[in-house]
């Protein structure tokens, strides 16, 4: 594979576990080993209605939690979804379409106009009381059903939260973590391997090159050097050729050239 190439998906592979990283750590601390996530609202001087899709989202047990300002008496009550919507048709509410995790809040939405007062009814499957404050554990095995929580008359609830805890939400959340450093860690090799040119000169084997190079360049020998070597061979040929060639008579004594001048006399 070019190293572009292996360079640019080594970058996407390390970003995209770069981002699981950072969500799945902080799922992780949000979420703790257990998995308890809460949720709140401040409904105000509304009834706060928990409608089937929010209260019964999860197979877990869910903890709602109300607070109402000073001493203020706090009613929740827990009913089949058509009996609540019958008594709080008309009726102004704050009613939660969902959670945001962004957050960790109710999404509600007010509607209505008039008034009700749900605790006078005698449809309620559970319900309980309080002063300033009241709590209810709703399990899932008579689901569906729709929570309503409102305050004494003039009164406010400053707070509602809504508690649930799934091992399953911290297993997910611990898993794109490791998931995401893995793949981090990855797409990092693979961009710096990506980004490694190859060695100048290529590999060298043994020092052979090198003992080879410098081989070479101690028989390598100077044109010029050559050419007057061979001058000189060719200099001494010649003045050997022409040298008087020492000669001896039969006593071992060397001969005396003629004398030019000399007549052989008869």
């Amino acid at each position: 594979m070019h190293r572009p190439i292996t360079r640019a998906l080594g970058t996407a592979v390390a970003v995209l576990g770069l981002v699981c990283a950072l969500v799945g750590g902080w799922f992780v601390t949000q979420l703790g080993t257990s998995g308890t996530a809460t949720f709140t609202a401040a409904p105000g001087d509304s009834t706060l209605v928990l409608p089937p899709d929010v209260l019964n989202r999860t197979d877990s047990d869910v903890t709602v939690r109300a607070t109402a300002d000073g001493d203020a008496p706090v009613w929740m009550g827990l009913a089949r979804p058509s009996d609540v919507d019958t008594v709080m048709q008309d009726a102004q509410a704050a009613r939660a379409q969902g959670v945001s995790v962004t957050g960790w809040e109710l999404e509600t939405t007010t509607s209505g106009s008039g008034s009700a007062d749900p605790q006078t009814y005698d449809l309620w499957q559970g319900e309980t009381r309080g002063t300033g404050q009241a709590q209810l554990t709703v399990t899932q095995d008579a689901a569906p059903q729709t929570l309503v929580v409102t305050a004494g008359e003039d009164a406010q609830l400053s707070e509602v939260s809504m508690t649930v805890t799934d091992s399953g939400w911290s297993t997910r959340a611990i898993v794109l973590l490791v998931v995401g450093l893995v793949l981090l860690v990855g797409g990092v090799y693979l961009a710096l391997r990506g980004g490694r040119g190859p060695r100048a000169g290529g590999p060298v084997e043994d020092g052979r090159e090198d003992e080879d190079g410098r081989r070479d360049e101690a028989v390598q020998t100077d044109p010029a050097d050559g050419a007057d070597a061979a001058d000189e061979t060719q200099v001494l040929g010649t003045a050997d050729a022409t040298a008087t060639p020492d000669t001896t008579d039969e006593t071992g004594t060397p001969a005396q050239p003629a004398d030019p001048t000399t007549k052989e006399t008869r």
